[in-house]
């Protein structure tokens, strides 16, 4: 596990130059010092500013999003009118019509301006428990409106809360709050906010509407940490957009009743559509976060929500003490932190809900 606050374990492979270079050592005193070769002690440096280079990019790129998920937003988030909301698309998904209208477009224009650089993010994965039964027990026509009744009721509470859906992989849901230089605290607050609210619009609201309807209660688990990773491209995506064009043109009418023709000189709009197709970069995050952030929820019951040890460090001290450290035996879980070399500790939520 690379530590946040320790990101030179993993950039600089070899530390030791670095730190005589920024003492203003001479490259060539370096060189002798270490029994290198000059051109390595380059080497290594000129790799050290290209790294610099990037993460000042990085940050200037980081300026250009939106900046709601740097607000405390559970002080705005009107949780009762959120679960009467949940209750009604739920009963409208199950009785009426099945609809799922999130678009992932704005996640995937956000990325762009990220593409080829390393971000700290906070990544928040969800997924539902007991699903296989679920899939075994209902049929597809049933099954479908409670996944896409999930989703959207989970999607709408990331965004209230300045997160970002990244995908959706099956029952799971993988999404990510941006972080600001020097500022942790506001993304794993808001992070940890949104899980507690995610559980809470599940029991209150869909598993209410559930449950009359005799379907069987939802729960969840869900894994949150916060790290450094890599935006990349996999190929492209096709973006269809559909243009309109006026033309202008004469309406020529026959007048029976005087035996004559007149013009009509009145415009006559008609409309010509002509569709374009661009091809845009298909964006993903990768790293480390991304795969503990999933696999943590392996140790958690159903509504519980666990976080790794950089994002338990961010937090106040309230909200601290809402979580208990687990104890895992290290043949289940080898996830190491570089800047300690001890096994990367998890929280789990200590009052889990029904």
């Amino acid at each position: 596990m690379n530590s946040i606050n320790s990101p030179d374990i993993e950039i600089h492979p070899n530390k030791t130059i670095i730190s005589l270079y920024e003492s203003n050592i001479p490259v060539e005193t370096i060189a002798l010092q270490l029994d290198l070769s000059i051109e390595e002690i380059k080497a290594a440096i000129v790799t050290y500013r290209d790294i610099n280079k990037a993460k000042e990019e990085s940050v200037l790129q980081a300026s250009k999003v939106p900046k709601l998920g740097m607000l405390l937003l559970d002080t705005v988030f009107d949780i009762e009118s959120a679960i009467k909301d949940a209750q009604k698309r739920t009963w409208y998904n199950i009785k009426v019509k099945s609809e799922f209208n999130i678009s992932q477009e704005k996640t995937q224009e956000l990325l762009e301006s990220f593409i080829g650089t390393n971000v700290i993010l906070v990544i928040l994965h969800i997924d539902l428990v007991g699903s296989t039964d679920l899939s075994m027990n209902l049929p597809l026509k049933r099954l479908v409106p409670i996944i896409q009744a999930f989703t959207q009721e989970m999607s709408l509470v990331i965004e209230a809360y300045g997160g970002y859906v990244l995908k959706y992989v099956g029952d799971a849901i993988m999404c990510f709050f941006f972080t600001e230089k020097d500022d942790l605290y506001l993304p794993c607050t808001n992070a940890v906010a949104c899980a507690y609210s995610m559980i809470t619009i599940i029991q209150e609201g869909m598993n209410t509407i559930l449950e009359s309807n005799g379907y069987t209660e939802l729960g969840v688990r869900i894994g949150i940490d916060i790290g450094e990773n890599a935006i990349v491209q996999y190929g492209l995506r096709p973006e269809t957009v559909t243009i309109t064009e006026n033309v202008t043109g004469i309406n020529t009418i026959q007048n029976r009743e005087k035996g004559d023709n007149k013009v009509n000189q009145d415009n006559n709009i008609r409309k010509k559509n002509d569709i374009t197709v661009h091809k845009k970069p298909h964006l993903d995050i990768i790293g480390y976060t991304i795969n503990i952030a999933s696999k943590m929820t392996n140790f958690a019951k159903p509504n519980q929500i666990i976080i790794g040890e950089e994002v338990y460090g961010n937090l106040d001290i309230q909200t601290k003490s809402k979580f208990k450290k687990l104890n895992i035996r290290n043949i289940d879980w080898n996830y190491v932190n570089n800047a300690t070399g001890n096994t990367y500790e998890l929280y789990v939520d200590n009052s889990v809900q029904k």
